[in-house]
């Protein structure tokens, strides 16, 4: 099923809840950037249900809409139907007619060591250290010499392609959070529900962003600047553009369609048996950490699949991450699950069987073959998405 891709600008501050406690008087609401896949497919599917007042008072009142073309794409709350997030990036458009760029987070086998890119590469670990963990490797930094790696920096579409393709990224590949987004923190008073007043210590604040920041013309890199979002299964039941209420407080953002064909690498796993997975959306693996399909033999953790098989041989994991949300259908938080982050890296090697297999396993999504309604339902919002590379 092909999928369908829309630049999405926000025309106000996106505020992102994070999963952190919040509430009392004096506290500082945390967000997300970049935002979890599911904002954007609840903000997508609302607008579909949102275009027909009576294919919304259907669904809210049957769990099903009554248009059968809306009723196949959005399926019920307990099995979604066709509609899945398959990409998200941020983005920024270049201007000038220029096809929206995609922008990602920094793998975690990248670092920006001052102003170059360095590389952790998996390595044996030397006798006599000892380390937590079972791979037979250890994703190690060589460099000549310690240094703090600099935050705030992310891929641009150029720096990700030669990235996968085992090469490492030019400095002019990579982009700074600034020239992308600025945090923009909002002060914020509890009211009395009752009386609409004031209540007195009730003094917050939330941290949203703006987009697009123009406060430096002259080194601004993009005219403005979003997110790029892939869908399958809504081809021809969203317009090519139109607007979305998105995030905290239901803030705008317009949306239009955009011609992108998602980053390949040919030639994997190629002579050398070898290859690398990037996370590009949180996982939810039924094991934690390790990915579907991956089980301890004898030692070894293997992955099978249908058609192919490989060892996994190395991992580089970022912070586990805990998805939530609210289900507006059921008026209640979705359960708080532990994923493995965005960006994180996984070797293989010893890799036997069908790469055409292989490729299209990982393009469908790291999910396992029988899913539950829950499995289901974060699969569609865009969770367990990864790209294949190479291991040079």
């Amino acid at each position: 099923m092909t999928a369908t891709y829309f630049y999405v600008r926000p025309t106000d501050s996106l505020f992102v809840r994070g999963n952190l406690a919040f509430g009392d008087s004096g506290e500082h609401g945390s967000a997300l950037m970049p935002p979890p896949p599911s904002l954007f497919a609840g903000a997508f599917r609302s607008a579909l249900l949102g275009k027909d007042a009576a294919q919304l008072t259907a669904f809210l009142a049957d769990g099903h809409c009554t248009n059968p073309a809306l009723a196949q794409c959005l399926g019920t709350p307990e099995a979604p139907g066709d509609f899945r997030l398959t990409w998200l990036t941020l983005a920024g458009d270049p201007g000038a007619g220029a096809m929206p760029e995609p922008i990602s987070p920094l793998p975690t086998d990248l670092l920006m060591l001052g102003r170059n890119f360095a590389t952790l590469e998996p390595r044996a670990t030397a006798t006599g250290v000892q380390s937590a963990g079972d791979l037979r490797l250890r994703a190690t930094l060589v460099s000549s010499k310690q240094e703090k790696p600099k935050g705030g920096v992310y891929l641009r579409s150029k720096g990700l392609q030669q990235h996968l393709q085992g090469h490492c990224p030019a400095q002019t590949d990579s982009v700074e959070s600034k020239h992308i987004y600025q945090r923009d923190p909002r002060l914020g008073i509890g009211l009395n529900t009752d009386s609409r007043t004031a209540e007195e210590g009730q003094i917050y604040t939330t941290e949203g962003f703006a987009f697009s920041p123009r406060e430096d013309k002259t080194s601004s890199t993009f005219v403005s600047t979003g997110f790029l979002v892939g869908i399958q299964g809504a081809t021809d039941l969203i317009p090519d553009e139109g607007v979305l209420r998105l995030g905290g407080d239901g803030r705008s953002a317009h949306y239009r369609k955009v011609s992108f064909k998602a980053p390949t690498v040919t030639n994997i796993p190629g002579p050398s048996a070898r290859f690398r997975l990037l996370l590009q959306t949180p996982a939810l693996f039924t094991q934690g950490w390790l990915p579907e399909g991956v089980s301890e033999q004898g030692g070894n953790y293997q992955l099978r699949g249908d058609g192919f098989s490989a060892r996994l041989a190395c991992a580089a994991l970022g912070r586990r991450e805990t998805v939530s949300g609210w289900d507006l259908y059921q008026w209640q938080p979705k359960p708080a699950q532990a994923a493995a982050p965005a960006g994180s890296v996984y070797w293989f090697d010893e890799f036997v069987g069908n790469a055409d297999k292989l490729a299209a396993w990982v393009a469908k999504g790291l999910w396992p073959d029988h899913l539950d309604s829950l499995q289901q339902a974060r699969r569609a919002e865009g969770y367990n998405r990864a790209l294949l590379g190479t291991w040079n």
